[in-house]
């Protein structure tokens, strides 16, 4: 087998170990064998009896209990059925072994998952799971939070997580200028249908990210990160059209009401 055909070292990892876990199967195999060719002495040599050497015949014979047909008369019960007779036969000695092995199993199993609580149960596994899943969210997230830009930004004024944690930027960073409710104060007033510099999810980002220095408002781009201006845009597009108390006069021009949902061009 070429080593080259494994993607990573991982597989070639788990390839040894199942090699590994083979060989081992086969060596148990082996020494079980043996045991049984040395108790089948054993019980020769009890009774007086010269033991037949080992064949995989009748060791497999010994697992299944079977009778030879011709010895069947031994089994033979008292019973006829129109003809049939009837057999006195056993389970065979491996299911009845796999059957005690599965209550040593089922005991060993309640002690280690519902007595010494040392394997998680199911529902903590998949907690575990998707607590691990959102934690490679968040860090897929924040390694790409500075790919986001006004190119790229994206309309998640229904996602209310966003909107909430651009309330929270908006109110640490804004509202000196724009007021608590968007109503305008130094800067113009966010919730009309007029904009200045374009209303789309785009010209908002572009227009909080370089600023507007020639009126007075600085460049966010050093102090938010790019998702931080993406969801305070996505705030102020949330607010559009709610008439707050005391709102500033219109400023710009004319777009038509924003929808929530749209990119409609301050």
């Amino acid at each position: 087998m070429n080593l080259s055909s494994f993607k990573s070292g991982d597989e070639l990892i788990l390839f040894l170990v199942a090699l590994l876990l083979l060989v081992f199967a086969i060596i148990i195999l082996f020494v079980i064998l043996g045991i049984f060719r040395t108790l089948k002495h054993i019980e020769a040599k009890q009774k007086g009896q010269i033991a037949e050497e080992f064949s995989f015949n009748s060791w497999w014979k010994s697992l299944t209990g079977a009778v030879p047909l011709e010895k069947e008369e031994v089994i033979l019960l008292d019973h006829n059925y129109d003809g049939i007779k009837e057999l006195d036969n056993h389970l065979p000695p491996w299911w009845k072994y796999l059957f005690y092995a599965t209550i040593v199993f089922s005991i060993f199993y309640m002690l280690d998952y519902h007595v010494w609580s040392t394997s998680p149960l199911q529902i903590d596994e998949y907690e575990q799971e998707v607590s691990k899943a959102q934690k490679e969210i968040e860090e897929f997230q924040a390694k790409n939070a500075n790919s986001i830009d006004e190119t790229n930004v994206k309309i998640l004024t229904k996602d209310a997580k966003v909107v909430a944690n651009g309330k929270e930027i908006f109110i640490g960073k804004c509202v000196a200028c724009h007021g608590a409710l968007g109503e305008g104060g130094v800067g113009p007033n966010l919730t009309d249908e007029y904009w200045i510099h374009g209303g789309s999810i785009n010209e908002v980002f572009k227009t909080i990210k370089n600023g507007v220095p020639e009126k007075g408002m600085i460049s966010w781009k050093a102090t938010l990160k790019p998702n931080e201006i993406q969801d305070v845009s996505n705030y102020i597009l949330s607010i559009a059209g709610t008439n707050p108390p005391n709102a500033k006069e219109p400023q710009g021009e004319k777009t038509g009401a924003v929808a929530a949902d749209s990119t409609a061009s301050k």
